[in-house]
Formats: C-alpha cells, sequence, structure tokens
C-alpha cells in the first residue's frame, strides 16, 4: 500500500473493530510526514471542493508531487461528495486512502482487476496467530494453546475483539470476563448487525445454523425464504459487505465467530428447535445427494437424531480416512452414543482413530479394533476388514511387537493375494495403506532395503491415484529409510516431498512430520553441521508424543550425535530420556540397536566410554545392521585409548559391500583413528575414506575422531590437489568451528557478496550490480574470507556450502 507502484485508489472497507483507522494511520505514517492530507469526510457534497483546494495548493507550493488524500470513516462513500473528491484526486494524479463499512458502489471488479482499485477487506484485517503473538508480547501475556483456543472462540481474530480479551488477561487487568462477554455481544448486536434489515437478518440468522457453507448447502438452509436459485450471489453480496470470511480453499465460508454466536443465540431464544430442523434437513438432503462429506460438519455442530448423525459419519469413511480428511470426521463420531458406534464396525474404526488423535490412547484403540474386528467376516476381503489389519499392525508396533505386527501382516497379504483383480481396484486406497504399513513393519525389523522396495511402491501408487495423505506418509517414513541406507541425496528428496504435500494440505502438525523433522535434523548431522539442528529435533520431540509409534529411538540416536559433533551434553540428556523403556517402541528390533547405541553415544558425550562399551557389550544387532554396531564399539574403544581391541572389532566385519556407504564411511575412519593412535600408516584406509566422502558428501565420519580431524585440518593426511575435497581441510576446521563456537555471524552486506560470489561475475561486475566501490567490495569480501577461515572466493563458496550458508548445488 504504501509502494510506488500501489493502486492509486484504496479502500478499507468493513464493520466497526477492525483497525481500518489504524491501518490508515500506518500507512500515512509510512508514507512520511508532509505526503498525507487528512480530510474531514463531513464535509459532504462540498467534499470535492475542499480536496480539490488542498491538493490545488500543494501544487502552488511546488511540491515535489501533491500529497495523497486521506478519507477515513466515510458514511457515505456513494455520496456526490466523494466522488467528486475522487474526480480531483485523478486530476492531480494522487492517490485517495479512504476507510468505510460499506462498500462503495464505484468500487467494481474491473477496477479490482485492473489494479485501479486496492481493496481491503474482512479477512485482510482479522489477526492471524503469528499477529496475536505479536500482540500478545506487547501487553505482556503469556498465551497457553488452551488460551490461544479461547482466544480463537472468543475474537476469532476481530481485532479490537482480540485487544479487549488481551485485556483482560493483563495483571492490572480492570474488565473481568462476563464483562468482557456482555461487552462483545453489544458490540456485536450493536455496532456490527445494527444496521441489518429485517429481511437480511433473517437470512443471515438461517445461515448462521451451518459453520460453514457454499451455495449448495446455504440454498438448502434457506428454503423457507423466496429466494432466487442462485444463493451464490447471496454469499457474494455477504463477502463483499464483511459479513463472511473464506473457509477453506474449496469454496465454503463462514460467518466470523461473535457474529455466528450472537445469531444463534437470538435464534434459539426466539424460535427453539429451529436450528436443529434446518440443519436435519440440510444434512439429509446433502446425503442424499451423495455429499456427505460437506454434511459433516452440520452433524458435529449441531444435535442430530442418532440414526441420521450415524449414517452422515459412516458414509464419510471412504473419502475421507484414506486422504487424511480428520478434521470433521472425527469429532463426528465422537458425537454418537456408544450403541450406534459399537454396533458398527466403520464407526468403531472411526472411534479408534480418534482414540490415537494426540495424545494417543492405545487402550482404547485396541478396545475398539477388536470389536470392530468381531463385528466382520474374517474370510473375504473388504476395506473394513483391510484397515483393521492395518490397524493391527500399528498397535503391534505401537506395543514393540515386531512378531505380532508381521503376522498380522501375513493375514492381510493372504486376502490381498485371494481377492480378484475387481476386488483389489475395489479396495485400492486401503491396499496402499496396507502396503505402506507393510513397509514400517520392515524398519521396524531392520529389513531396509525392502523397506525401500515397499515404501517406494507404495509412494508411488498413493501418487498416482491421489491419495495424498498414505503418500505424505510413505515419504516421510521412506526418507529416514534412505538416510539409514546412506543414500541422502533420496532421503532429502523424499522429506522435501513430505513437507511439501503436507504444507499443500494443512497437515504441518501431523504426527508423521515428526519423521519429517527427524530425518532433516539427522541430513544435517551427517554432513556435518550441528546449527539449527536442536531446533529440528526439538519440533520432532513436541510430535512424538503425539505419535502412536513414536520414532523415539532415532530421535535418541540423532541427538546423541548432536552430543558428540557439539560437545553438547544437554543434548546427551535428551537422547537419554528418549531411550527408555516408558517408550515401548524401542523393544522393536532395529529401534532396539538405535536406542542402546544413543545411550552408548550418550555416554561417550560425557566422557564415559568405560560405561558406553558396558551399554554395547549386551546389544544384539538386527540381520544386516552389524556394522552398525560394531562402528560403535569401536568408538567407544578408542575414546578409551584401546586401539587394538578397536581395529579387531572392525576387522571382524569382512567384507563390506552389503554395507550403506556412510557407515563403511565410520568403518574406514575409525580404521584411520586406531592407525593413528598406534602411529602407524594408514594409507588405503584414507583413500577408501575420502572417497566415500566424495561420493556421499557426508563429513560427520570425518569430524568425529578427534585425530582423524586433526590430521585432515592439519594437512598431516594429504588430500586430493584439485577436486571437490581439495579444500577439505578448510571445510572441516570451519564445521569444527561452527559446532563448538556457534556459526559465523555475517552482515547483511556480507551475505549480499557472498551471494554474488556463488556466481560468474567478477568482482568488479559483482561491486557495479551493488553501487558499491571496488575497495568497499573488496574490504567486505576480506572480512567475509576472515569469518568463513577462507583465502579465497572459492573457498568461501565451499566453506559457505558446507555450514549451510549457501544451498547445496543440485
Amino acid at each position: 500500500m504504501t509502494r510506488r507502484d500501489a493502486a492509486p485508489i484504496v479502500v478499507v472497507q468493513g464493520p466497526p473493530g477492525l483497525g481500518k483507522s489504524l491501518l490508515l494511520d500506518d500507512v500515512a505514517r509510512r508514507l512520511g510526514p508532509g505526503r498525507v492530507a487528512r480530510v474531514d469526510p463531513d464535509a459532504g457534497d462540498d467534499l470535492g471542493a475542499v480536496v480539490d483546494d488542498i491538493l490545488a495548493h500543494a501544487v502552488a507550493d511546488d511540491a515535489a508531487d501533491p500529497p495523497a488524500v486521506l478519507l477515513d470513516g466515510v458514511v457515505r462513500p456513494d455520496g456526490e461528495g466523494v466522488r467528486a473528491a475522487l474526480r480531483s484526486v485523478r486530476d492531480h494524479d494522487t492517490r485517495l486512502l479512504l476507510s468505510t463499512r460499506t462498500l462503495p458502489g464505484w468500487v467494481t471488479s474491473d477496477r479490482l482487476l485492473d489494479g485501479t482499485i486496492h481493496l481491503v477487506g474482512l479477512p485482510d484485517l482479522l489477526f492471524d496467530s503469528s499477529e496475536i503473538q505479536q500482540l500478545a508480547t506487547r501487553f505482556r501475556v503469556a498465551l497457553s494453546a488452551d488460551d490461544l483456543a479461547e482466544l480463537d472462540q472468543t475474537a476469532d481474530g476481530w481485532p479490537a475483539l482480540v485487544v479487549a480479551w488481551l485485556r483482560t488477561r493483563r495483571t492490572d487487568a480492570t474488565l473481568s470476563a462476563r464483562a468482557l462477554h456482555d461487552l462483545i455481544d453489544r458490540f456485536v448486536r450493536i455496532e456490527v448487525l445494527g444496521d441489518l434489515g429485517p429481511a437480511d437478518r433473517a437470512l443471515l440468522t438461517d445461515a448462521a445454523a451451518a459453520p460453514r457453507f457454499d451455495a449448495t448447502v446455504l440454498a438448502l438452509l434457506l428454503e423457507d425464504h423466496a429466494l432466487p436459485a442462485y444463493t451464490a450471489t447471496l454469499i457474494d453480496r455477504w463477502a463483499t459487505a464483511g459479513r463472511l470470511v473464506p473457509a477453506s480453499d474449496e469454496g465454503h465460508w463462514r460467518l466470523p465467530l461473535p457474529v455466528r454466536r450472537c445469531l444463534l443465540a437470538q435464534l434459539d431464544l426466539e424460535q427453539p428447535g429451529r436450528r436443529t430442523d434446518l440443519v436435519t434437513r440440510a444434512v439429509r438432503l446433502l446425503v442424499a445427494r451423495g455429499r456427505t462429506t460437506d454434511a459433516l460438519p452440520l452433524v458435529v455442530d449441531s444435535t442430530l437424531d442418532k440414526a441420521t448423525a450415524g449414517s452422515v459419519v459412516r458414509a464419510s469413511w471412504e473419502p475421507a480416512v484414506a486422504r487424511g480428511q480428520f478434521d470433521d470426521l472425527l469429532p463426528a463420531v465422537n458425537t454418537l452414543p456408544d450403541d450406534v458406534v459399537a454396533a458398527d464396525p466403520v464407526l468403531l474404526l472411526l472411534a479408534a482413530i480418534s482414540a490415537v488423535a494426540p495424545p494417543p490412547d492405545l487402550d482404547t484403540f485396541a478396545r475398539r479394533v477388536a470389536q470392530a474386528d468381531r463385528l466382520v467376516d474374517q474370510h473375504m476381503l473388504s476395506g473394513t476388514l483391510l484397515t483393521i489389519r492395518c490397524f493391527q499392525m500399528v498397535l503391534a508396533r505401537a506395543r514393540g511387537d515386531a512378531a505380532a505386527a508381521l503376522a498380522v501382516e501375513r493375514m492381510g497379504q493372504a486376502l490381498i493375494e485371494a481377492a480378484g483383480d475387481d476386488e483389489l481396484r475395489e479396495h485400492l486406497d486401503r491396499i496402499v495403506y496396507f502396503d505402506w504399513q507393510t513397509g514400517a513393519n520392515r524398519l521396524a525389523t531392520g529389513d531396509l532395503d525392502a523397506a525401500e522396495t515397499v515404501l517406494g511402491h507404495t509412494a508411488t501408487q498413493a501418487r498416482h491415484h491421489g491419495i495424498a495423505w498414505h503418500e505424505a506418509n510413505s515419504e516421510a517414513l521412506r526418507s529416514y529409510t534412505s538416510f539409514l541406507r546412506g543414500d541422502l541425496a533420496g532421503a532429502a528428496r523424499q522429506t522435501r516431498s513430505a513437507a511439501e504435500i503436507a504444507r499443500r494440505h494443512g497437515w504441518a502438525d501431523n504426527q508423521f512430520t515428526d519423521h519429517v523433522h527427524l530425518t532433516r535434523g539427522a541430513l544435517d548431522l551427517e554432513h556435518g553441521r550441528t546449527t539449527g539442528v536442536a531446533e529440528r529435533l526439538h519440533r520432532a520431540q513436541r510430535r512424538v508424543d503425539r505419535d502412536a509409534v513414536p520414532p523415539a529411538a532415532r530421535l535418541a540416536l540423532a541427538w546423541s550425535t548432536l552430543a558428540l559433533l557439539a560437545g553438547d551434553r544437554t543434548a546427551a540428556g535428551h537422547a537419554e530420556l528418549l531411550t527408555g523403556d516408558d517408550y515401548t517402541t524401542n523393544r522393536l528390533p532395529l529401534n532396539r540397536l538405535l536406542a542402546t547405541i544413543a545411550r552408548a553415544y550418550a555416554l561417550l558425550a560425557r566422557d564415559d566410554p568405560k560405561a558406553a562399551s558396558a551399554v554395547l557389550d549386551t546389544a544384539i544387532a538386527p540381520p544386516g545392521h552389524a556394522a552398525l554396531l560394531a562402528v560403535a564399539r569401536a568408538r567407544a574403544l578408542l575414546a578409551a585409548d584401546d586401539p587394538l581391541a578397536a581395529g579387531r572389532e572392525l576387522a571382524a566385519l569382512g567384507d563390506l559391500g552389503a554395507v550403506s556407504l556412510t557407515v563403511r564411511a565410520d568403518v574406514f575412519a575409525l580404521h584411520v583413528e586406531s592407525a593413528l593412535q598406534r602411529g602407524v600408516s594408514a594409507d588405503g584406509d584414507v583413500h577408501q575414506l575420502l572417497a566415500l566422502a566424495e561420493r556421499t558428501g557426508a563429513r560427520r565420519q570425518l569430524l568425529l575422531p578427534p585425530l582423524l580431524r586433526a590430521a585432515l585440518t592439519g594437512g598431516e593426511l594429504p588430500l586430493p590437489p584439485s577436486g571437490p575435497l581439495s579444500t577439505l581441510a578448510v571445510e572441516l576446521a570451519a564445521l569444527h568451528r561452527a559446532n563448538t563456537a556457534g556459526a559465523p555471524a555475517l552482515s547483511e552486506r556480507e551475505t549480499e557478496v557472498l551471494l554474488s560470489l556463488d556466481g560468474p561475475d567478477t568482482l568488479s561486475e559483482i561491486a557495479k550490480s551493488m553501487y558499491i566501490s571496488g575497495n568497499t567490495l573488496k574490504t567486505t569480501a576480506r572480512s567475509l574470507y576472515r569469518k568463513l577461515g577462507a583465502a579465497d572466493r572459492y573457498e568461501a563458496v565451499t566453506v559457505a556450502r558446507a555450514l549451510g550458508i549457501l544451498p547445496p548445488v543440485t
């Protein structure tokens, strides 16, 4: 609104209490002193003459540009005075800033499309969560999750109401909660709804019976009124008048909560039972038209007879569960009486899903799944039976029982193999879900190659058939599988895929995202970086306790690796807290090994190698993971200054052909560390190690062994004279310095120069593009090189990539 290319006319329109005047005040302040002329809109038909006189004087005073005209609180925006002011502003080639409650008739679609007018309406003026948090900080009010939920229900982002609510939470508050409620009710009745005519009020009141609606749902609610067939026009009118806000990206709208609450209170008082009648009729007609998903919000929000409610929830099972659309479905099933739920296997499974919504209640989950299992035919493939088998696998893994999960998997697989092609096509969604659970079983037992194959196939099938929920979950789980297999590029690609699907569908806070944050943190550590990793791991940890099958052991290993790289004993404490038996998933074969290694690494971070070795002595590696355990044991033995025992531990591995590249790099790195401790040559192992480092891009293996790191950074071990590893010594020194002392703090100018250095332009060309002298650029570059520990431009870019300041080459 303050840019030079902003629209010449800005209209801020909506009901009272939205901060319209404050917004225009802020615009005026940002435009600068003397750049805005405030005009009293009460001048009526003389308004045009007043504006014209002000602008004429500005021209006569040789002002560089005439000031923008600000009209705040215009009552009659379609009056002749405002139209004359518009003409005057246009004639003087300046801007008009106007606030009003009603939408002017001259704000037309074509003028909005061509950029002549910029309209700021109700959805733009409501506060979002970040703005509420900023305001709460200014008010010195700490907001818990419960506070935010209450504030959302009370104010729904309405600025004046948010401010009033925050005032009641201050230590010096003089406004009680009851008084606030009365004030809000009076404000909405008088200020917001006071100008509604009887006909419009009756329409809006009946519309308030639904928590959200599109044109079809609104038409069903307003059947008692003599309306034209096209209620979309009515929605447009209400939305432009500031009565509605968007409820979704699919064309649904809703009334702001304070407005809806006020209308429903009046409806229930004046016409008891009408709200239920309206909703029941709308639900039945929606179900008859096959629109059960649109009927769900009505079921949740109103009291319906249990038969109608049950049929709506049951019919919504297929489209909702397979695609992760639980927002309305799970609250809806919780409104049903137990006798209705217990008689229907589909409703029982929905109740089971509800039981594992955070925080998960595994006992109720198990009971509901068992109830459903008793009600279905065990010998014929059905979507319900497949879902039961999937849930039984989830439950078995949640209890740490891999054998039970595999036994259930075999039963489900037998059903699928016996089914015909038509049955398989009919139950495709559920088969994809079953395959995802099968992949999770393989990961739990440590069969990484099989897990990769199954999860990759599942993600592809889900993508091809538009099942985004299963695709996101499969990609999230697959990312950690790829990480363990040493495919760091694949793991990064899969986390991006899962995160993008989550962002696109509003699933950023769902349980599966703990795998995404965890893998991203683990990838940073594998590349030798610790900056920002603790924040990533905390994000994962906040979701771990909300996950029915929490990846606690994997998170513990990441924390313990962070502890070793950064010398961070607090990170070691986080690791130890996640390795205990209170996380039953730590009993799964692979998780048991990872938890044991994490506990040992936490002890190493506390300089207790003897205790670490004792922990590892009892560990048993699942098939294919002997090298992972041997590396941990060798690391503990080297920390205890026993290189011969460490060398024997590693030598016992024999052929490393089946070992992942990153673990193989660990083996060679520890061979070199053992040789350095003994004072013997390790040339062969060094060359193998460097080849693996170049192939994988990993640096953790080079940073953790102290003698190896010192030998590489000090030049005692030869590095290739050219190629990607020619600057490895500088890179490792910078990584170690950042991990132990903090990442370099670059100024804004230094960051800008660094970004320019990562390109083809010469220093002279960069200086010209930044509008600075060549000497200034050289001074900034020297400061940048010093902070990064680099000698020249090439080394600076390489180090910045290693530190994550610049993105990797793709």
